[in-house]
């Protein structure tokens, strides 16, 4: 779902619907949180769009760390045969590679 979708459903006090990531979870609740103080006189308007903004932006940020995320566990999986492949090498270079990689070596 679209950033602009979520703060449709978010400001009519909508539950939240299934199938959304992390960071779509996070911007819908804090939406629906912020209008909800809105609504109920809590905070000003003129706040209420400065923690939108914020809300935002961050959304940006956190849906990007995700995506990162998402893709380094792609990469992962893909060469986890082959760092296994690696470590069992007679190669050196092959071992020391894998030895980094797993976080092994502190060199």
């Amino acid at each position: 779902m679209s950033a602009p979708e979520l703060e449709k459903l978010a400001a009519q006090g909508a539950e939240m619907p299934d199938g959304l990531d992390g960071a779509e979870q996070l911007l819908f609740l804090s939406l629906r949180q912020l209008y909800a103080l809105f609504r109920s006189g809590k905070i000003q308007k003129d706040i209420a769009k400065i923690e939108k903004t914020k809300i935002l932006q961050e959304y940006s940020n956190n849906a990007l760390l995700l995506e990162s995320w998402n893709q380094a566990r792609q990469r992962e999986q893909k060469m986890s045969g082959i760092l296994q492949e690696m470590k069992n090498s007679e190669c050196e270079v092959c071992k020391k590679f894998f030895k980094i990689h797993s976080g092994m070596c502190h060199d």
